[in-house]
């Protein structure tokens, strides 16, 4: 089986590397953030990186994210127990990068505000309703299925999306759905190779970019781009096939 063609780009777009070189990095028009007066992350974990870089490019924009377990007592436990293991397996190289990411939450509060919090349906709308130009940024594993009308209802006010698909075996429909109803225009899409493949060898996670008035560059559309890494470095790439090929 191959994706329709729904998923595909319908034009050769101008896009960048925001963020680190794998999992955590996304393509996105710097231009997109440059419009954008504030950041909304769903979904973090212990990786900001994206939204540092996303405060390089734009230093003006307001940047709030939201995670159910984000905490500094989560950071600071999380960092301290891969430094012991890291030591007892005589692994020296992380040591100091697990120091950096409790320093570095120290330091980034006054940057970038953290909200412990699980967003759930409604809540979207709540957070955003007295915001404009918002570029949201959604990776809550599995629940955005929960908030896609949410997202819909407020898209006048969104700049531009990215926005991770998990189980894309069940969903696929209700994606294809979602894409069409959305306003914004589909600029990249990428497989996450931390998912494994469904049964007809096509990825379950998926990583899709959109953009209000992206700069098409021309050309024909190539998968992956040049400028796509493996979200883990250590395992085989993913591929995505469409109808069309």
């Amino acid at each position: 089986m191959s994706f329709s063609l729904f998923f595909k780009p319908k034009h050769n777009y101008f896009l960048e590397r925001i963020g680190k070189e794998n999992d955590g990095g996304y393509l996105i028009n710097s231009e997109a953030i440059l419009k954008s007066d504030y950041l909304l992350s769903l979904g973090i974990f212990d990786d900001w990186s994206f939204e540092k870089n996303f405060n390089k490019y734009n230093k003006n924009a307001k940047i709030f994210c939201y995670d159910d377990i984000i905490s500094f007592n989560f950071i600071f436990t999380r960092s301290i127990k891969k430094i012991i293991l890291d030591l007892i397996k005589l692994k020296f190289k992380n040591i100091f990068k697990n120091l950096y990411t409790i320093v570095d939450y120290i330091f980034i509060n006054n940057k970038i505000k953290f909200y412990k919090k699980k967003i759930t349906t409604g809540d979207i709308h709540e957070i955003i309703k007295n915001l404009d130009k918002v570029f949201l940024k959604v990776d809550i594993e599995g629940s955005e299925y929960n908030i896609l009308e949410d997202i819909l209802k407020v898209q006048n006010k969104i700049s531009a999306l990215i926005i991770e698909f998990h189980n894309i075996n069940k969903y696929r429909t209700v994606i294809e759905n979602f894409i069409q109803r959305l306003e914004l225009d589909l600029t990249h899409i990428h497989p996450n190779n931390y998912g494994k493949l469904d049964k007809n060898n096509d990825p379950i996670i998926i990583e899709l970019s959109f953009e209000k008035h992206p700069k098409i560059i021309g050309g024909e559309v190539k998968l992956p781009n040049i400028l796509d890494k493996k979200n883990n470095p250590k395992k085989n790439d993913i591929f995505i096939k469409f109808n069309d090929t």
